[in-house]
């Protein structure tokens, strides 16, 4: 890590060791900067504190990296303020991050950012409470052994909450924080933290309690006595009676018709008080339901789970992979282990992609560990992410669940990670810095913490089955569902034929098979999942007469049109713009609506099976909070025959009366020029296939293609994943394509695109030039070569991993690329990103 300082006055400091700090901000720096830690910061101070510090013109909140013995400069700034009296982030979540940075070549900041929430990112106050009954009586007995914490703790007594600033401001910063912090371990004390540039305050649950300085038989005299002057004060009373002497105030103004101005009557006379308590939030509220009956695991599943024990039981790092064709009962299997995990004295991590993050999940674990759950994920409000967050540093749930980022999760003891539906791309982070890959993260983390890991998968990964086959990782397989219930029967239908045969020349969307087999479901009261991966009306519009089709004026790429509001929107930047009458260019009003999106599909899907009731699962319908949730948990209760979806409804999800699937159309995503798209077409379908006939009733498939030959097609067919293993990773070996080569992908972009493509060469010149073991492709521009009105181009790098295993010569290489590329001005209208273990090459 190189490191900068921030200068200001004279100071030469060497040998003390907190006297000097270096501080990691959550920017794209590749340095740490040095300062100088004033002396009542320094008994509070750790590494993976926040701090509060000048940086530039502004104050940032950074994380502390290191105490440097000595630094060669004599002016430094001073850090402004220490904001944890326990460090953010934890030793092993530290320890995590510095890899992170060195192998997915980001800023040692990024990679603490996307450690903890954002709120912990903004400026904010820490305000300290007394907690203890009696703190006058507790301060007496600190008052020889412990004087200054004996002091605070009586003046809380008087004030009972504070911010920490302004009681340093009114006791002195003399040992302040190291005093607090110690009341905090004996509990008799708690400390919370305030947002202030955020929304994000404690949720505070306001309750109404009667005065107990009478006897409840007086109350009931005086409910008595009030009732014929005021009815109302005489039915709070007795409400508060019958609730044993406590009540939310909400209820209580709510059943009793009171207002404010009752209770505070009440109050005046002394026979209530108003009390107050802060509670974390919770995005899934009270929902863990009646304890679950004990399963007995069949003898593939107990099989399973006998071989991942021992690791449990000697808290030693091992990956299983653990192939099970869908509905073999891998959540049981993952649950039996956690609670293995929990009886050892550790704590679990549940990885699930986002789009299966659904009520059914977490209802599932709740039901099992109860309160002992958290969950993560980016649906939630700042608050509720932020609670979640704390009750799990704070020891409070040991079992957690979300997307990707929840690997990162403050468990202080991990025993166990499961990683479920392993080889989805959504865990791998393309936005934005660090580009981690989820999966992998996981792995490294539970090597750090001596704990197992369960990659779990219907079809993994290409990388993970041959990490398996190799003896990397330890494989397990389930290979018939829970009961002996028969995998469904899956047709392919030729939509070349069908097109030809309906005598139209405009796009089919349901095939006769397809038709009559909704008819039918529709009839027998079955239920339905109907799958196409493209959400909107059509995915774009074509003027008959001349051929203009309408592209985003930012971007290289077909406007897809939403009949909502009638609306042309661009998926990759969010321009949108009205829908034309007439072509822009002839002014023709023959309009072709071209190709078929999710929208498109529910309106033939009403006309066509008008009794059917249907419900739409897209990015447009899942928008708003609980939207994915309660769709689900509609059809789940049997309000809806039709689910229709994108790949929202491909995954996790779990229905017994779902005995049709219908893939719409097959080819998307499978002529995309990626090394992947086979696989992941391969995948979707396997996975949606296994959505039906999961419990009693017999499923089947009905696949529409026009590629019906397709290899990836056959073997979905025939749900047979080691069958496309097999010539999937023939074609990877000879174009050294990961899990043989080792890939990364260097994207260049800006507004000049001269500019943008003379960076790309340069960079790729330089990497020519370095004797390494890797293979320079490009540069080229990217697949959509402008988007937001930048311009983009990239190079792909392949390493081959029998001559750099580890890929440090590559990142090598690639860091001098980098250094290169910053040292010229010239570039300075050019942003270059490395994304290593990319999810595709496209």
């Amino acid at each position: 890590m190189v490191f900068c300082h921030a200068i200001s006055g004279p100071m030469c400091l060497e040998d003390m060791s907190k006297a000097l700090v270096n501080v990691a901000f959550p920017l794209p720096l590749k340095q740490a900067f040095s300062y100088a830690v004033p002396a009542e910061l320094q008994s509070t101070i750790q590494i993976g504190s926040r701090v509060v510090a000048p940086f530039g013109p502004r104050m940032m909140t950074g994380f502390v990296t290191e105490f440097p013995a000595r630094v060669e400069i004599q002016e430094l700034k001073e850090i402004q303020d220490v904001l944890d009296i326990e460090p953010a982030i934890i030793p092993e979540i530290f320890e995590l991050c510095q890899w992170l940075s060195e192998y997915y070549l980001c800023s040692p900041g990024e990679a603490f950012r996307v450690s903890v929430p954002a709120s912990l990112l903004r400026a904010s106050r820490q305000y300290v409470q007394v907690v203890t009954a009696d703190p006058g009586g507790e301060a007496a007995l600190l008052e020889k052994s412990a004087p200054r914490q004996a002091q605070i703790l009586r003046y809380l007594g008087r004030v009972q909450r504070i911010s920490v600033a302004e009681l340093k401001r009114r006791m002195g910063a003399r040992g302040l924080l190291s005093s607090i912090a110690q009341l905090h371990q004996r509990s008799l004390v708690s400390v919370d933290q305030l947002f202030s540039r955020s929304t994000i305050k404690p949720k505070v649950v306001k309750f109404v309690a009667l005065k107990r300085t009478k006897p409840e038989k007086d109350f009931a005299e005086v409910a008595a006595a009030l009732l014929a002057r005021a009815p109302v004060q005489a039915a709070c009373i007795r409400h508060l009676l019958e609730s044993g002497g406590k009540a939310l105030r909400k209820d209580l103004l709510q059943q009793c018709h009171a207002s404010l101005s009752t209770l505070n009557s009440l109050v005046g006379k002394e026979l209530i008080e108003f009390t107050e308590k802060v509670e974390l939030r919770d995005y899934y509220g009270a929902t863990t339901g009646a304890p679950p009956a004990r399963i007995k695991l069949n003898s593939e599943q107990e099989a399973a789970l006998q071989t991942i024990r021992p690791a449990i039981e000697r808290q030693r790092f091992k990956t299983f992979l653990l192939l099970g064709v869908t509905g073999s009962g891998k959540t049981q299997v993952y649950i039996e282990a956690i609670a293995q995990t929990l009886r050892a004295g550790r704590d679990a991590i549940v990885l699930v992609p986002e789009i299966s993050l659904t009520p059914q999940t977490v209802h599932r674990f709740r039901a099992y560990f109860r309160d002992q759950v958290a969950v993560l994920h980016s649906a939630m409000s700042d608050g509720e992410r932020q609670d979640s967050w704390l009750k799990i540093k704070d020891g409070g749930a040991r079992v957690v669940i979300g997307p990707r980022s929840a690997i990162f999760a403050p468990v202080r003891n991990l025993g166990l990670v499961v990683v479920d539906e392993e080889h989805e791309s959504s865990y791998k982070q393309v936005d934005s810095a660090p580009r981690y890959h989820a999966r992998d993260v996981a792995v490294v983390r539970a090597k750090l913490a001596n704990a197992g890991v369960i990659l779990g998968s219907a079809t993994p990964s290409a990388e993970s089955y041959h990490n398996a086959r190799s003896g990397k990782y330890s494989l397990i397989e389930l290979t018939k569902r829970v009961n002996d219930i028969a995998l469904p029967q899956v047709t392919i239908v030729d939509m070349r034929k069908e097109r030809r045969m309906s005598g139209t020349r405009e796009e089919l969307i349901f095939s006769r098979l397809l038709a009559a087999k909704i008819d039918e479901k529709i009839a027998l009261r079955e239920q339905i999942i109907l799958l196409l991966n493209r959400r909107g009306f059509s995915s774009y519009l074509k003027c008959r007469d001349c051929g203009f089709v309408e592209e985003c004026e930012q971007c290289d790429i077909t406007m897809t049109y939403h009949l909502s509001g009638r609306r042309l929107r661009c998926h990759y930047c969010g321009f949108s713009k009205q829908a034309p009458s007439a072509c822009a260019i002839c002014g023709g009003s023959d309009i072709l609506f071209q190709g078929l999106g999710t929208q498109r599909v529910e309106n033939a899907l009403h006309e066509k099976f008008p009794r059917a009731r249907i419900v739409r699962m897209d990015q447009d319908t899942t928008s708003g909070k609980m939207s994915h949730d309660r769709i689900l948990s509609d059809f789940g209760k049997g309000r809806f025959d039709i689910l229709l979806g994108t790949q929202m409804v491909a995954k996790g999800l779990d229905f017994s009366r779902v005995t049709l699937v219908g893939v719409i159309n097959a080819d998307i995503g499978m002529l995309i020029p990626d090394f992947r798209s086979s696989e992941r077409t391969f995948q979707l379908l396997t996975q949606v296939a296994g959505r039906a006939g999961r419990k009693d009733l017999e499923g089947e498939v009905v696949i529409q293609s026009y590629s019906p030959d397709n290899f990836c097609l056959e073997c979905a067919q025939s749900h047979d994943f080691k069958k496309f293993y097999s010539e999937e990773i023939v074609d990877r070996h000879k174009l050294n394509y990961p899990p043989f080569g080792r890939a990364v992908c260097i994207h260049f972009r800006g507004e000049d695109e001269q500019l943008v493509e003379s960076a790309a060469n340069e960079y790729a010149y330089l990497l020519k030039t370095i004797s390494g073991p890797f293979q320079v492709l490009g540069p080229g521009p990217s697949p959509v070569a402008r988007v937001k009105n930048n311009y983009r181009y990239q190079i792909l790098l392949k390493s081959d991993r029998s001559k750099d295993g580890s890929g440090q010569k590559t990142r090598d290489a690639l860091k001098k690329g980098l250094a290169y590329f910053e040292s010229k001005p010239k570039f300075k209208g050019v942003r270059v990103t490395v994304d290593v273990d990319p999810a595709s090459n496209a």
